[in-house]
């Protein structure tokens, strides 16, 4: 896919460029048509504030001769009001701010407007609204032309004109998608509406404020009304004024707003017909075969089944066809070798048992005649020592025999050897009679012979001491804890008894050189404690695994 894009792109990017140029040159019609339909829309809007424009200045010619003829002003006015019924309102208005010569016959007092101060320093022609006028109490906006008398600035001669005078917007006008149309001064004031002020505040442009829009610039441009709605909007000018009609429209298919987003996506669509026709030709090719040969891969992986059988197809690529050939040729070979192997595995797990089993019984046979030379021999001390050499040849036989009956590949479980010798060496001193606490706890520890072996013999030693020197304990019973705990490879062997009075007996040093080099042998280290009345052994190992003998070849 990634080989197929880069092969697709220098077509896809002459695509995008032309395409981008359509759109261009798309957008620059659709404005040009804005603007126009705009311009018609507006029509009565810049009409109305031309001729008023036009009429201020007219006046402003004789506006000092007017207020010099105050008798004449209002009857001239007023005639010329009742003429043009687009005008509510004519007045001039003197730097005083009270106006004495108007349409209507009273005397008017402005200084408190809002605008007042503003207009008289800027002394530049303005429209404003007033939505409430004081001469005919409704909705107008007020055209205000500066005039001069000799040369200085004397006043402005002001004409309103109602906001009801602007007609609805033409049905053919809405069908072209017109929302409204809002003249607007240069401070960014709303000044009409052709439906309502409140709802021209929700169509103006939510990231661009009125007063950044110039009045004397032909533009359109696309954006989100107040409430988020996408909207295209039109300005137009009104030669002589310092305002502007915008036109506010929805973007439709049939002004070409959406012809770019279907041109762009024609790259698109042939980049994803090309990944089609690629993925198809693949799959029909490549991937299902090799997805069948995956099964059965993972069928014979799993289980090494061989029902499939390998038949000829023709719809697949020759070299695919002879890939499949080949592995079931070779699952073929495979089970076949794993056949012999498992024979010569299973050959191999006999004999070593039957090594372990009479070696088993060479031991007891050592065993029974060491028994022999116990029972003939007269002296105690030689009678000892005996014993202590059967016990020794008995716990090689006990492994022996554990490796011989284990199935866990050739690993011993020296928690059941441990609690054997124990108990075997404790026999002696219960069947006398007397007393003993004995506590083990043991866990089911898996060692190979290598450490097995010198294990048991350090158990079998260190109990073979502890029965020697736990005493008579006539009064209170001795005590013997065994325990053998295992966390990960780190094992840990502690053997404590009691001490009580014996009867003196030489020690020859053997059994703790024999202990410690059984220690050397696990790997591990010997502590012993003592006291007068305790005696305790730790041994301190970690569980190796099987490391076999290097071989010469």
């Amino acid at each position: 896919m990634a080989l197929l894009t880069l092969a697709l792109l220098p077509i896809s990017l002459v695509a995008l460029y032309q395409t981008q140029r359509i759109a261009v040159e798309a957008d620059r019609t659709v404005a040009a048509s804005l603007l126009g339909l705009t311009e018609r829309a507006a029509r009565t809007e810049q009409l109305l504030i031309e001729r008023a424009v036009g009429a201020a200045r007219l006046f402003g010619t004789v506006a000092p001769d007017l207020l010099n003829n105050p008798e004449a002003c209002a009857p001239n006015l007023s005639r010329f009001v009742d003429a043009n019924p687009d005008y509510s309102f004519i007045g001039v208005l003197p730097l005083s701010g009270i106006v004495t010569c108007s349409s209507v016959a009273q005397e008017l007092d402005f200084r408190d407007a809002p605008n007042f101060d503003a207009a008289m320093a800027d002394q530049q022609a303005t429209i404003i609204l007033n939505e409430a006028a004081p001469a005919s109490n409704q909705a107008v906006f007020v055209v205000s032309e500066p005039f001069t008398q000799n040369g200085e600035f004397t006043g402005f001669v002001s004409i309103s004109i109602p906001h009801d005078n602007l007609p609805d917007i033409s049905d053919r006008m809405q069908a072209l998608g017109l929302v409204d149309l809002i003249t607007f001064n240069e401070n960014g004031r709303i000044l009409t509406s052709r439906i309502s002020f409140e709802s021209a505040a929700q169509e103006i442009p939510r990231n661009i404020p009125l007063n950044d829009l110039s009045t004397a610039e032909l533009r359109t441009f696309r954006t989100l009304n107040m409430q988020g709605i996408e909207r295209r909007y039109s300005i137009v000018t009104i030669d002589g004024s310092p305002a502007a009609v915008m036109a506010v429209w929805e973007p439709r298919s049939d002004t070409g707003d959406t012809n770019t987003w279907l041109a762009v996506s024609f790259p698109v669509l042939m980049w994803l017909a090309s990944m089609g026709v690629a993925m198809l030709a693949m799959n029909t090719l490549v991937i299902r075969h090799l997805t069948r040969m995956r099964r059965k891969m993972d069928a014979f992986a799993d289980d090494r089944s061989m029902h499939h059988v390998y038949e000829p197809n023709p719809l697949a690529p020759i070299e695919i066809e002879r890939l499949e050939e080949n592995f079931a040729r070779m699952s073929e070979e495979v089970l076949r070798d794993e056949a012999v192997m498992e024979d010569v595995v299973r050959e191999k797990g006999v004999l070593v048992k039957e090594i372990h089993h009479r070696v088993k019984n060479n031991l007891q046979l050592i065993s029974s005649i060491m028994n022999m030379q116990i029972r003939s021999a007269k002296a105690d001390e030689t009678k000892a020592v005996l014993r202590r050499v059967q016990d020794r040849v008995l716990s090689l036989a006990t492994i022996h025999r554990d490796l011989y009956q284990s199935q866990d590949a050739g690993r011993v479980n020296v928690g059941n050897l441990v609690t054997e010798i124990v108990e075997k060496s404790t026999e002696l001193i219960i069947g006398e009679g007397r007393k003993l606490d004995l506590q083990m706890q043991i866990d089911p520890v898996m060692l190979y012979p290598d450490q097995a072996v010198p294990l048991s013999l350090v158990v079998a030693e260190a109990a073979t001491n502890a029965m020697k020197y736990i005493g008579d304990q006539s009064d209170k019973a001795g005590m013997f804890d065994v325990r053998l705990k295992q966390d990960g490879t780190a094992c840990l062997l502690v053997m404590t008894n009691s001490v009580g009075p014996t009867q003196d007996q030489e020690s020859t040093g053997l059994g703790s050189q024999l202990m410690n080099a059984f220690a050397m042998q696990l790997g591990g280290k010997i502590d012993i404690e003592k006291s007068p009345d305790r005696y305790s052994l730790t041994l301190h190992f970690n569980a190796a695994e099987f490391q076999p003998e290097a071989r010469d070849y």
